[in-house]
C-alpha cells in the first residue's frame, strides 16, 4: 500500500511548482482547493434609461458611424424564437394550436385507425402504451411506391413521414423511439394539417424539455435539439463548423418568380 505521503502528493491539486503563478494565494481556485468558501461575483452594469427612451434616428445614425449601432440593437436575452422556429425549418407559427385528447385507450381502434389513415395494421410489440414505436413507421417506407396508386396511398405515405419527422425532429420524447397516438387526429385531415400552429408547438416543447433537462435527476432530454443546435450556429458564428467543401452560391437551385 502506498504511504499516505505518496497518496496526499498524487491529489494534492495545483501546480507543482508555484512560484510560476504570482497570484496564486489571492486567486479564487486556491481557496477551492483548501475548501475555503468564496463569495458570489456580483456582474456590475449600469443601463439606466438608454433601453426605455426613444432614439432620434439622426442620433442613431451617429452612434452607427461611431460604431456603438450594434449595442443597442441587441437587447434582451438570447433564445430561440418563433421566428427562428420559422425561418430556419420553415414551420408555420400562427394559426390553430395543437390540443385535443386521445379519444380512447382501445388498442382495437387504433389499429383500425392505422390501416384506414396510414395504409399498414402495426404488430401488438409496436404498440405500447398509446404509443407507435417508430420502426413501425419507418418500415413502411422502404415499401416502394409506383406512380398508378391512387392518391390517398400516397396520403398515407405522406402521414406516415410527417408522424416521423414529428416523433423525430420536431416533438421528440425523451424515449427517442415512441410516436403518440395522440398527433395522428392532426394529420388526418390533410388541408387543416396545414393551418395548425406547427413551429409554435415545437417551440413550447423545446422549452419544456430544456427545462426538464436542467433537473438533476434527468438523464435524458427531448425536444427539437436540432433547431437547438441551428439556431446557435445561425446567431453564433464562431462556434458554427466550416463546411469543407462550400456549394458555390451560383451553384444553388432557387425558385423563379
Amino acid at each position: 500500500m502506498a504511504s499516505s505521503s505518496s497518496a496526499r502528493r498524487r491529489l494534492l491539486c495545483g501546480p507543482e511548482d508555484p512560484s510560476v503563478l504570482y497570484f496564486q494565494r489571492q486567486h479564487v481556485s486556491n481557496n477551492i482547493w483548501a475548501g475555503v468558501p468564496s463569495e458570489d461575483v456580483r456582474c456590475r452594469r449600469y443601463e439606466g434609461i438608454i433601453w426605455d427612451v426613444p432614439i432620434h434616428p439622426r442620433v442613431l445614425a451617429v452612434i452607427d458611424e461611431m460604431g456603438f449601432g450594434g449595442i443597442l440593437r441587441c437587447v434582451g436575452e438570447a433564445t430561440v424564437t418563433l421566428e427562428d422556429v420559422e425561418v430556419l425549418w420553415g414551420l408555420k407559427v400562427d394559426g390553430d394550436a395543437l390540443t385535443g385528447y386521445i379519444p380512447t385507450k382501445d388498442v382495437n381502434y387504433w389499429k383500425t385507425v392505422s390501416l384506414d389513415f396510414l395504409g399498414f395494421i402495426p404488430d401488438a410489440v409496436d404498440l405500447k402504451e398509446m404509443t407507435w414505436k417508430q420502426t413501425s413507421l419507418s418500415n413502411q417506407l422502404r415499401i416502394e411506391l409506383s406512380d398508378d396508386h391512387g392518391q390517398y396511398i400516397y396520403v398515407q405515405r405522406a402521414r406516415v413521414y410527417c408522424l416521423l419527422l414529428l416523433g423525430g425532429l420536431l416533438i421528440p420524447n425523451a424515449s427517442g423511439n415512441k410516436i403518440s397516438f395522440f398527433y395522428l387526429q392532426f394529420f388526418m385531415d390533410v388541408e387543416r394539417c396545414a393551418s395548425y400552429s406547427w413551429g409554435g408547438a415545437t417551440l413550447a416543447c423545446l422549452y419544456h424539455n430544456l427545462c426538464e433537462a436542467a433537473l438533476a435527476k434527468r438523464t435524458d432530454v427531448g425536444g427539437a435539439l436540432t433547431l437547438l443546435q441551428l439556431w446557435a450556429w445561425e446567431r453564433i458564428p464562431i462556434i458554427r463548423p466550416k463546411m469543407l467543401n462550400p456549394v458555390p452560391i451560383d451553384d444553388v437551385p432557387c425558385a423563379i418568380a
